[in-house]
């Protein structure tokens, strides 16, 4: 069986031979992860040095043109100057250009033939984050009652966006495509269920059925309790959730609601786990993933934090995870 065929098999319940795996832990991979390549307006750029590096400010720009500040060399520092920081800028707003194949790998796509393409809709794909690194969260969430035509402007404005990469995506041959909506907070979604259902569940549900019309699986990454959210993704066609934390939701929950509906990709709890946890700890916790997340003829892919320096995740930890992955990576 292919990489290919495992990760489609997985993520539709049809009984792959293994536990589909995106370790880089210097062993084989079944996906190929594709993310755009985005030029900002302006890169990382220190603007007030410090004796203590950890002290020094550095700024950018995005294409969007919202600016970012952060202390230190590395992070990715918070929004201090938003494009649609005043309403009124929505009338001479200008979104950036779209991404071109020329943003993506393709000759990587070309030379992993067997793989299981997943490209990254960058500059796009985000219709909550999109939205308010825009307006700014707390402006954003109030707009839905002050100012809810706007809303629907800037939403439309964006599913189009979405629309327009999925395509460029089945072009260049993905089997997948992802976006990143966090929503929620540690005990609970940012928004309630009424306001999502009106605002979001439609337009959602418009994009994922457009790739699925192109052949696209669709993957959301989403952080924090977002089980309700979830729960309505699944109703409306998404494929994959990539949950970095699942114990604030638990996995016996997440099996109850969501088994065999939903498929997930996840590491080793990032928050708890892998901090707290013992190397024994990590690989139970494993075979906890999936026996609550792949005991449905499929329906978990295994993976490591992307960035796993920045959270302070000890390297034998990841590799007890890893090593674990490996070793019981079968379905039940």
């Amino acid at each position: 069986m292919t990489s290919k065929e495992r990760v489609k098999r997985a993520i539709h319940f049809k009984n792959p031979d293994a536990v589909p795996h995106f370790l880089r832990d210097g062993r084989p991979d079944d996906i190929l992860w594709l993310w755009p390549k985005n030029t900002p307006i302006q890169p990382w750029t220190m603007v007030k040095e410090d004796a203590d590096p950890n002290l020094c400010v550095w700024e950018t720009i995005n294409a969007w043109g919202t600016k970012s500040r952060r202390f230190g060399p590395d992070g990715n520092g918070e929004a201090v100057q938003l494009p649609l920081e005043n309403i009124e800028s929505w009338t001479t707003f200008q979104a950036p250009p779209l991404p071109t194949k020329e943003n993506f790998d393709t000759k990587a796509i070309q030379n992993n033939p067997e793989k299981y393409i997943l490209c990254v809709m960058g500059g796009a794909g985000s219709l909550f984050e999109g939205a308010h690194y825009l307006r700014g969260l707390a402006d954003w969430l109030t707009d839905f009652y002050e100012n809810p035509e706007f809303v629907e402007q800037v939403l439309d404005m964006l599913v189009e966006r979405t629309i327009n990469v999925m395509d460029l995506c089945a072009e260049l041959g993905a089997d997948g495509v992802m976006g990143y909506d966090d929503w929620g907070i540690q005990d609970r979604p940012l928004m309630g269920m009424e306001l999502w259902n009106e605002f979001y569940r439609p337009r959602y549900k418009k994009i994922w059925d457009h790739a699925h019309s192109k052949g696209l699986d669709v993957w959301m990454h989403s952080c924090g309790y977002t089980l309700p959210i979830l729960k309505g993704w699944s109703e409306i066609g998404l494929n994959v959730a990539q949950l970095d934390q699942q114990q604030n939701m638990g996995l016996a929950l997440l099996d109850h609601e969501l088994g065999g509906k939903l498929a997930f990709w996840c590491p080793v709890d990032i928050q708890n786990m892998m901090i707290n946890g013992t190397n024994e700890d990590i690989a139970d916790y494993v075979k906890q993933l999936i026996h609550h997340l792949g005991r449905f003829g499929g329906g978990l892919v295994s993976m490591t934090y992307s960035t796993p320096d920045v959270i302070a995740h000890n390297p034998a930890k990841i590799k007890a995870a890893c090593d674990a992955f490996r070793t019981f990576g079968t379905y039940l």
